[in-house]
C-alpha cells in the first residue's frame, strides 16, 4: 500500500487557554497508571460538532465554568503517533475565552483543577510513556508554551 492511499483516522479537539492575573487554569486528571496528569481544560469534538462547540461543551464538564466570546489563537495539525495503534490525524484547536462560574468539575476523570502561574506550568508538564498519550507528546505543548511567553503562532504543524 502506498502512503498516499493510506487512511488515517481524524482527531479533532479543542482546548482553552483560561487565564486570570497571570495563571493559567489546568485540570488534573489521573492516567491508567495513576499518575496525575495536567492539561489544558477541553478535548475531543464529538462527530458533527464544531472545534468552538467542544470548546464550551468541555470546559464546563472539565471545570465547571462557563466559556463564552472564543478567541482562536492557534490550530496544530498533522499526523501523530505514527506507528502505534492509535496513530490519527490530528487538528487541535486553542483558544481563549471569558468565562464565569464557579470551578465545579462532573468529569470523573478530573481531580483537581488549578490555577497555575505562567512560569510553572511547563514544570507541571510529563513527558514521556506510554507512547500512544499524545498529551506527553512534547510538540503538543509547544503552543502552550508560546501563549505563556507571550508569542503564541496562529499555526502548528506537527
Amino acid at each position: 500500500m502506498s502512503h498516499l492511499s493510506r487512511t488515517l483516522p481524524m482527531k479533532r479537539a479543542a482546548h482553552v487557554y483560561l487565564v486570570r492575573d497571570g495563571h493559567l487554569l489546568l485540570v488534573e486528571e489521573r492516567m491508567d497508571d495513576g499518575s496525575i496528569f495536567y492539561g489544558l481544560p477541553g478535548g475531543k469534538a464529538l462527530p458533527g460538532e464544531t472545534l468552538g462547540d467542544a470548546a464550551v461543551r468541555q470546559v464546563l464538564v472539565e471545570t465547571g465554568l462557563t466559556v463564552t466570546d472564543l478567541m482562536f489563537v492557534s490550530l496544530l495539525e498533522g499526523e501523530l503517533l505514527t506507528g502505534t495503534r492509535n496513530e490519527c490525524y490530528a487538528l487541535f484547536g486553542r483558544f481563549t475565552a471569558t468565562f464565569h462560574g464557579e470551578i465545579d468539575p462532573t468529569d470523573p476523570e478530573v481531580v483537581g483543577v488549578k490555577w497555575v502561574p505562567f512560569a510553572q506550568v511547563e514544570s507541571l508538564v510529563r513527558y514521556g510513556p506510554p507512547p500512544e498519550v499524545e498529551e506527553r507528546n512534547p510538540l503538543i505543548w509547544v503552543p502552550t508554551r508560546d501563549f505563556v511567553q507571550g508569542q503564541p503562532r496562529a499555526y502548528y504543524p506537527i
